[in-house]
């Protein structure tokens, strides 16, 4: 069993997809299916489900991902002490983040970031709140950017200081508020309100994004007493912000996530105004890369910031 193997199993089980997990990696697909039916002849037992629209864990191939991580996880940081006791940076750092983060609040951060540590290698892996999350407990990311209101919080108590230290082994600190919008058709009769309130929104076909924000705008419409009439259900902004367009329902979208420029729609805010906390966490034992990247990301960010 050798380090490349459990890298390529990580890859492999994020991506899933032996193709993209190459080209992650930066190898050839069949040097990564050589490698993972080798690890799988030496520890015995069938790792992966392999199926013609991609590639999933097996139940003893999530157990081995987990372990990996946490052998990766260690050997990174070792290389890192020891590189940090000869007077330098070197190695990686992994940054989960949500797409409307990733979008217009990360990538200035990622940009001076890059120019005062050069000789570190940025990876960022885009997904969902509870899979950034996830990935920062199994140390597949080294750090994750979040929102707070789109999480399943079980298990993570999160307090508004900054700098506290929660349950789950993990340090988070809030770095910018970003409101819920209500998004409509060009021409529709709300779109003329400066705010429109979510229990107007439920009388229309509603396209409910998955991409993250789910559980913040149930929680919305169940505070207001309505039920929202969910007749599409679509992970991506662009392609919500397109059936929008066409008149095929509404939406409630962070504002994060809106293009600067779009074509058909009208982003108005909800009333009352609902905000969500775009939060930093990163483990209580930090690589010292997540360290001067968290340092970073909190200078560069207004928190009270709500109009990106």
């Amino acid at each position: 069993m050798t380090f490349t193997q459990l890298k390529i199993l990580q890859a492999v089980a994020r991506t899933g997809n032996m193709t993209r997990a190459a080209e992650e990696l930066a190898t050839t697909q069949s040097a990564v299916s050589h490698a993972l039916r080798a690890l799988e002849s030496e520890i015995g037992i069938a790792l992966l489900i392999r199926g013609s629209h991609g590639v999933s864990l097996t139940a003893a191939g999530r157990a081995v991902c987990r372990r990996a991580a946490l052998i990766l996880t260690q050997v990174e940081a070792l290389e890192q002490e020891v590189a940090a006791a000869r007077e330098y940076e070197r190695g990686s750092l992994r940054v989960g983040v949500i797409p409307s983060a990733n979008a217009r609040l990360l990538p200035p951060i990622l940009r001076r970031f890059a120019d005062a540590h050069s000789a570190v290698r940025l990876t960022v892996i885009e997904g969902s709140d509870d899979e950034v999350l996830e990935w920062l407990v199994t140390g597949a990311a080294d750090i994750a950017i979040f929102s707070a209101g789109g999480a399943d919080t079980t298990g993570f108590s999160r307090r508004r200081g900054a700098g506290d230290e929660v349950p789950g082994g993990l340090v988070t600190r809030p770095l910018a508020t970003d409101r819920m919008l209500a998004v409509l058709p060009g021409g529709h009769q709300l779109s003329r309100c400066h705010s429109v309130p979510i229990i107007d929104l439920a009388g229309y076909p509603f396209i409910m994004s998955t991409g993250g924000c789910e559980p913040l705008i149930t929680a919305l419409a169940r505070a207001a007493g309505v039920s929202l009439k969910c007749h599409y259900r679509v992970r991506d902004i662009n392609s919500i912000l397109a059936m929008v367009a066409e008149g095929l329902g509404v939406s409630i979208v962070p504002e994060l996530s809106l293009p600067a420029h779009r074509v058909g729609v009208h982003a108005i805010p909800l009333d009352p105004v609902a905000e969500r906390t775009i939060q930093l966490a990163w483990p209580a034992d930090p690589l010292p890369t997540a360290t001067a990247f968290a340092e970073l990301a909190v200078a560069l960010t207004p928190l009270d910031h709500t109009n990106f």
